[in-house]
């Protein structure tokens, strides 16, 4: 495998200068791993650089998968009760956010403390109380990769985990059945259902989601610790989707070296028919045949081991594995 960079680590200055011109419009391209952070699926930015009473502004207000909003705040350094204040009258006033996602380096004992008592309130009242995120946030790379940010949730609501785990599952079933009740092709689908049996039994996973296509994922390093990350999506119409921006790390801040050469992308293009230009390339529909099948998957089984191998090189590195805690991303 090719050499691997150390993990370096590093204050948010010094790898975006400014809060509200650089790091702001990061966080709003970056939702889906503060999502994943805090246990939410973020889905769409509503708002940015929101004005608020007193000239001051809210910095991103987004949208979770049922449409309600939560206030995201960022701030260098540690966190000040002007922040505190200003985000928690916004996120009360009509129409309520369902929470409030407080991102900074380091968060006071104090801020923790209030955070925890307005979580246990929203527990006893939910219809009147608001849910309270604390996430501190510090800026990581590997040699000379670009900096990507790393999030650790500190504070979070009581009883979230547990209610949001029963959503997901019950969304995880529908997004299922839409996937296979698109399937105009009996000998298609049974293909299809032939390969993702075959991952799972490898030991991997499989995401559905609502659009109608599947994704087999493999462990891998994700923002925040070590979790599942894209190997390749399949489409009802036999097409097959390969994300090599993922491979590179633009999900999740952690390329994967052995992914990113150019023999690799050579034998990719070769075997799936591709220009060698598009980082989130698609066959043409009917792409996925019964003959395919194990080619499909040796493919697949290429990329989760690769991933495989960067978990364990980080778990076996004690600085890395301090910062990078193994657990779901």
């Amino acid at each position: 495998m090719t050499a691997m960079g150390r993990v370096e680590f590093g204050r948010l200055t010094e790898a975006w200068k400014g809060e509200a011109s650089d790091f702001t419009p990061l966080l709003a391209e970056r939702l889906d791993e503060i999502g994943a952070a805090i246990g939410v699926d973020l889905v769409a930015i509503g708002k940015t650089e929101v004005p608020t009473i007193g000239g001051r502004r809210i910095d991103i207000v987004a949208e979770g998968v049922d449409g309600t909003s939560f206030v995201i705040e960022n701030q260098y350094g540690r966190a000040d009760h002007d922040h505190l204040t200003r985000d928690l009258a916004y996120a009360v006033a009509p129409p309520r956010a369902r929470g409030l996602v407080v991102i900074a380096e380091e968060h006071r004992d104090e801020f923790r403390a209030v955070a925890d008592y307005l979580n246990d309130l929203a527990e006893l009242d939910p219809d009147k109380g608001i849910k309270v995120w604390l996430v501190e946030a510090r800026a990581v790379r590997i040699g000379d990769s670009p900096w990507a940010p790393l999030f650790d949730t500190i504070v979070r609501p009581n009883n979230f985990t547990a209610t949001l785990g029963a959503v997901k599952r019950s969304e995880g079933l529908a997004a299922a059945d839409e996937f296979w009740s698109r399937f105009a092709d009996t000998s298609l689908r049974q293909t299809v259902e032939q390969i993702i049996s075959r991952w799972q039994s490898l030991g991997h996973g499989v995401w559905y989601y609502r659009d109608g296509h599947a994704t087999l994922t493999g462990r891998a390093p994700v923002t925040g610790g070590f979790g599942q990350r894209s190997v390749i999506a399949l489409y009802p119409d036999g097409r097959v989707g390969i994300p090599f921006s993922s491979y590179a790390g633009s999900n999740s801040g952690f390329p994967v070296p052995a992914l990113t050469t150019e023999s690799f992308r050579n034998r990719a293009d070769a075997l799936f028919g591709f220009d060698g230009r598009g980082q989130r390339a698609k066959t043409g529909p009917g792409w996925i045949s019964e003959a395919r099948t194990d080619d499909l998957i040796m493919f697949s089984t290429e990329v989760a081991e690769e991933y495989r191998a960067e978990v364990e090189r980080m778990t076996a590195d004690p600085v890395e594995r301090r910062v990078l805690p193994d657990g779901d991303g």
